[in-house]
């Protein structure tokens, strides 16, 4: 159990890392978080490999403005880990202002260097009345 404890308590730190490395678009961060075979499903229903992820950061089609995470669990299962939040996300993209709340997946696996991210899944909610 204490092992689990202090899994979970690692995954919570990357994740920390993660958002932010998004936020200050911190390439080298998130180059060594994201697994070479990434699949990242956005909340558009849009999938990213790694590589176009990255790129997409890079070149600007996504400029976070804030990550707000809420309801996060953290379950971990041997090599595994999922995370489960809810997140609300206000970004430039294409010269428009997005704000949006979704709730997300993201998958860790643990390699013998380490935790990386292998898939993430999110999916929009509908706007508060």
């Amino acid at each position: 159990m204490n092992d689990e404890r202090h899994d979970r308590e690692v995954i919570r730190q990357l994740e920390d890392e993660r958002y932010t490395a998004m936020l200050r678009k911190d390439i080298a961060t998130l180059t060594r978080l994201l697994n070479e075979r990434l699949i990242y499903m956005h909340s558009s229903g849009v999938t990213d490999t790694k590589e176009s992820y990255v790129d997409g950061l890079r070149s600007g089609l996504w400029n976070y403005r804030r990550i707000e995470r809420s309801d996060v669990r953290i379950e971990v299962q041997g090599d595994i880990a999922l995370v489960f939040a809810k997140l609300a996300i206000e970004l430039m993209s294409n010269d428009k202002l997005k704000s949006f709340e979704a709730r997300v997946l993201a998958v860790w696996y643990r390699k013998r260097d380490g935790w990386q991210l292998t898939a993430v899944h999110s999916g929009a909610l509908p706007p508060s009345p």
